[in-house]
């Protein structure tokens, strides 16, 4: 008969080091899993390596100010029924970011999902930070369709709202107005291409 040792509880070296008194917090880690392949943000400065991977540093402004890029709010759980929407906010970037996000591909975000965890670090020695226990996943979301907005010359900001899963828990499978469900309930059919290439053009029909 083998005898496996209990996994420690959760969180453990992070209990034991706050209880010594060290100087321990938190920050967000973000997987956002677009079509091309998956982003990893954390809310810190500059790239870390945590769980296996590189993540990408958003805690400092392009303007050089000191003041998060990132805010994440209604990240709280489910209860009686409801579905909160979480919404991510990138503020301080440039025109050519806002206009890459615009140009994307409505497949390459919409209905795709995204992943918030939270890690711990030891930060008692000055600049050095020492991870604490493993990540752990505080939700799935999915993304929709984000939104921008400008405040004065430099200023431009860029929104993400994303829904649980609960919230589409009335539709039926595949219920979407998407190429995406389209090519799931009939592959090969291209009727569904076309309508989010409308979103803010004219189209003169018919045309004589």
């Amino acid at each position: 008969m083998a005898f496996f040792p209990t996994p420690p509880p959760p969180l453990e070296a992070v209990i034991r080091a706050q209880a010594a008194g060290q100087h321990v917090f938190a920050a967000l880690f973000v997987t956002f899993a677009f079509k091309q392949g998956p982003l990893r943000v954390w809310e810190g400065d500059g790239p870390i390596r945590r769980g296996g991977f590189d993540w990408i540093g958003l805690g400092q402004r392009v303007d050089g100010s000191g003041n998060p890029l990132q805010s994440i709010d209604g990240l709280e759980q489910a209860a009686n029924g409801t579905a909160p929407q979480l919404s991510l906010t990138l503020n301080g970037v440039d025109s050519t970011v806002v206009t890459a996000a615009k140009s994307a591909d409505p497949e390459e975000i919409e209905g795709r999902g995204l992943t918030v965890q939270i890690g711990f670090y030891d930060a008692t020695v000055p600049g050095a930070l020492v991870a604490l226990d493993d990540l752990l996943t505080l939700g799935i979301w999915t993304m929709q369709k984000p939104s921008f907005t400008a405040t004065g010359p430099t200023l431009r900001t860029i929104s993400l709202p994303c829904e649980t899963l609960f919230a589409q828990r009335s539709r039926a499978p595949f219920g979407m107005l998407t190429d995406r469900d389209q090519q799931r309930r009939f592959p090969g059919d291209l009727g569904c291409q076309f309508p989010p290439k409308l979103v803010d053009r004219d189209v003169a029909w018919p045309r004589h």
